[in-house]
C-alpha cells in the first residue's frame, strides 16, 4: 500500500466579495504518496493555484475562506495549526515554486540573502555555512554565485524563476508544489528545472505536485494525473490511462487540442465555450454546457467522482472508455 504523506479531504474554498461569492474549490479530495509526482492539469481559472495556496496556508483572508475540509500532512491537519506551527512546515517540509517570479521575491533583499534566509529558518547552520549553501543552490540552478549580491530587478524573468526554484529546493522538502515552474523559462532552462526536480525526487524521495498546462511535461514527469475543472477534480488516474484510456469528455477535449506530429490536420480542435460562472453553484454537471455528449440527466444531476476501474476515477454519468460508454 502506498505511503500517503498528504491527504486532502472535501476541501471547499470560496472568495467573498461585496457583489458575489466565487466558488473556487468544491469538495476536492486527493492523496499524495511519498516519492510520487502528481500532475494537476486544467485551464486558467480552474482552481489549481487556489489548491496549492490552500496546502501552503496562503489563502488571503479576506476575501478567501476555507469553508470545509481537511489537509492532512503526515496525519496532522494543516488547517488546524497555529502560525508558528505552519511556519515550521512551510518552506521546510512543504515548499512551493510560485507561478509569478516578479512578485515572489523581495525587491530590497539580494537573491543570495533570500536563499540564505530560507535555509536559516529551517536548518541549524551558522551564517557562513548557510551563505555557502545559498551559493551552491544558485550554482545548481545555473546562476553564477558571483551574482548572489545582486537584487531581483537585476535579473531577467527566467533567472528570477530559477532563484525561486533555488529557494524552494534549499531545504530538501518532503513535498514540493510546483505551480507552472517552467512558464517563464526558455526550453533549455525548462529541461534543467525539470531535471533538478527529478533529482530531488530520486535523492530524497520527495513528493511533487506539478501544476501545469503542458501535458507533455505530465507525460515526462508524473506517475498520476488529476484533471481539475471549475473547482472540481473531474478525472484522476495514472499517466498512462490519461492518454490511453481517457474517460472524461473534458480530458478528451484537452488531448484533442494538442498538435500531433503523426497527423496531417489544418486546424486544432478547441473545446467550445467557456468555463461556467464560478459565482453560481450548478445543479448539474459543470461541463454539461460544453460537452458534446451531454443529455438531460447531465444538466440536471451533479455527478459524483467515482472509480470506474482500478484507481481510475471520473466525475461523469457515462464516462468514455467504460461499460457506460456513450
Amino acid at each position: 500500500m502506498d505511503d500517503v504523506i498528504l491527504k486532502i479531504e472535501d476541501l471547499t474554498v470560496t472568495y467573498n466579495t461585496e457583489d458575489s461569492t466565487v466558488h473556487a474549490l468544491n469538495n476536492v479530495a486527493l492523496d499524495l504518496s511519498r516519492g510520487e509526482t502528481l500532475g494537476l492539469v486544467g485551464e486558467t481559472g480552474a482552481g489549481k493555484t487556489t489548491l496549492a495556496n490552500s496546502i501552503m496556508r496562503l489563502i488571503p483572508s479576506p476575501p478567501g475562506e476555507l469553508k470545509s475540509g481537511r489537509i492532512l500532512y503526515e496525519g496532522v491537519d494543516i488547517l488546524g495549526l497555529n502560525d508558528k506551527q505552519i511556519r515550521e512546515i512551510r518552506g521546510g517540509k512543504i515548499s512551493m515554486i510560485f507561478q509569478d517570479p516578479m512578485s515572489a521575491l523581495n525587491p530590497v533583499m539580494t537573491v543570495g540573502s533570500q536563499i540564505q534566509e530560507a535555509i536559516q529558518v529551517h536548518e541549524k547552520m551558522s551564517q557562513k555555512e548557510s551563505w555557502e549553501k545559498s551559493l551552491k543552490m544558485l550554482t545548481m540552478v545555473g546562476i553564477s554565485p558571483d551574482r548572489a549580491s545582486d537584487y531581483p530587478h537585476q535579473f531577467s524573468g527566467g533567472m528570477k524563476q530559477r532563484v525561486i526554484i533555488a529557494i524552494a529546493l534549499a531545504c530538501s522538502p518532503e513535498i514540493l508544489i510546483a505551480d507552472e515552474p517552467t512558464t517563464a523559462l526558455d526550453v533549455t532552462i525548462q529541461a534543467q528545472a525539470l531535471e533538478m526536480m527529478q533529482e530531488l525526487k530520486e535523492k530524497f524521495n520527495t513528493a511533487i505536485i506539478l501544476i501545469t498546462h503542458d501535458l507533455g511535461i505530465v507525460a515526462q514527469m508524473c506517475r498520476n494525473v488529476a484533471i481539475i475543472y471549475a473547482g472540481e477534480i473531474v478525472e484522476y488516474c495514472s499517466v498512462n490511462d490519461i492518454f490511453k484510456r481517457t474517460s472524461h469528455p473534458y480530458t478528451e477535449g484537452l488531448l484533442g487540442a494538442i498538435p500531433k506530429i503523426n497527423s496531417d490536420v489544418r486546424r486544432l480542435q478547441p473545446i467550445d465555450g467557456l468555463m461556467p460562472d464560478p459565482t453560481v453553484l450548478h445543479t448539474g454537471c459543470t461541463f454539461a454546457e460544453r460537452c458534446k455528449y451531454a443529455d438531460d440527466r447531465c444538466r440536471a444531476e451533479h455527478p459524483e467522482l467515482r472509480e470506474i476501474r482500478n484507481g481510475h476515477k471520473v466525475r461523469c454519468h457515462k464516462p468514455l472508455d467504460s461499460e457506460y460508454k456513450y
